[in-house]
């Protein structure tokens, strides 16, 4: 790990890019040389006051080009937090590269994106290799607790037979646009009618099955995915408003496929409130039986995510490579300081 501060850009300061700062400020191996946001209500203030933190001496701007592009030997490395859909996010991510940043980015689409957009990956990683810079995907999910983490977990097994990846999320306890995100106030006719538009659902579950094939060096064949409402069973009060008995409070959605043919690997993800929080990986296994991996309460994802981009900020920062990546193709992220 570099023994100075890795030089980090926050780009997109929502609700998990002020987390992102935040873990900034509090971390001795990273330093901000800026912060970017395109709302006028947070342009001209100090990032550190947005953080709930002390007075840092960085003014938020509005561009990159108003962030400057300051004489720094190594990475400089944006931490890009904007939105979930690749094709909106790549005139941001091709900016910063064209501005001598690699881009961590929690963008889900971007965890895996060869699959769904083979051309537009392509751009992306000789764009990247042209500036010798790096572009990848990261969060908690996808990212890392229904991906990486699986694919970490089947180091210690010789022969797997399945993989089943299962999370559950509170919505209840999590940001409102989360909680809109899922669906929550919705009647279920509406879900469904956006369900079948494919403008509803958590976005990257497919993305997390094709990493863990692609990290697993297998080939996925029959994919499917499914998503359906979860219905409120009485009335409930959310942040985002209140939720009637018969109306959705959430989402239960499902990715399948087989990998080399013959291995199933299922993820599945409910997100509602009301859930018993619970991550759980299990491995089905010739030579080690079955393997029973389970977080009780699961892991937080906002906060898991801003310290994940982090993390993998400082990874990326000694890594020799460059191109579109996956989490799947640079060192074991962890907590160095």
């Amino acid at each position: 790990m570099p023994s100075e501060p890795i030089q980090v850009l926050p780009y997109g300061l929502g609700p998990i890019g002020i987390k992102i700062v935040e873990n900034c400020l509090l971390t001795q191996s990273v330093r901000l040389i800026s912060a970017v946001d395109i709302d006028p209500v947070k342009i001209g203030r100090d990032v550190g006051e947005l953080a709930g933190r002390e007075h840092a001496g960085i003014p938020v701007v509005a561009t990159v080009e108003d962030a400057g592009t300051p004489l720094i030997r190594g990475r400089r490395i944006a931490l890009h937090a904007t939105g979930s859909k690749l094709v909106s996010v790549w005139p941001q991510i091709k900016q910063l590269l064209d501005h001598g940043y690699s881009v961590v980015s929690t963008c889900e689409e971007l965890s895996y994106p060869w699959h769904r957009y083979p051309e537009l990956s392509r751009e992306i990683d000789q764009y990247a290799r042209d500036r010798r810079q790096i572009v990848i995907g990261t969060g908690v999910n996808p990212g890392f607790v229904m991906d990486s983490l699986a694919l970490f977990i089947t180091s210690v097994t010789r022969d797997i037979s399945a993989i089943h990846v299962s999370r559950r999320v509170d919505v209840a306890k999590r940001r409102i646009p989360l909680q809109k995100k899922v669906g929550a106030g919705m009647t279920p006719e509406q879900f469904k009618q956006l369900a079948e538009q494919n403008r509803i659902g958590h976005v990257g579950l497919e993305e997390s099955l094709r990493l863990i094939a692609y990290g697993l060096n297998l080939g996925l064949s029959d994919v499917t995915n499914t998503i359906e409402p979860v219905i409120a069973e009485e009335d409930i009060e959310l942040a985002a408003g209140p939720v009637k008995k018969n109306e959705v409070i959430g989402l239960h959605q499902i990715s399948r496929g087989l990998a080399a043919g013959h291995i199933p690997i299922e993820l599945d993800l409910i997100m509602c409130a009301g859930a018993k929080q619970e991550d759980r990986i299990t491995l089905e296994t010739t030579d080690m039986g079955k393997l029973d991996i389970v977080v009780p309460g699961g892991i937080f994802g906002d906060t898991a995510t801003a310290n994940i981009v982090v993390s993998t900020a400082r990874t990326i920062h000694s890594f020799s490579g460059s191109g579109l990546l996956t989490m799947a193709d640079i060192p074991i992220t962890r907590n160095v300081r």
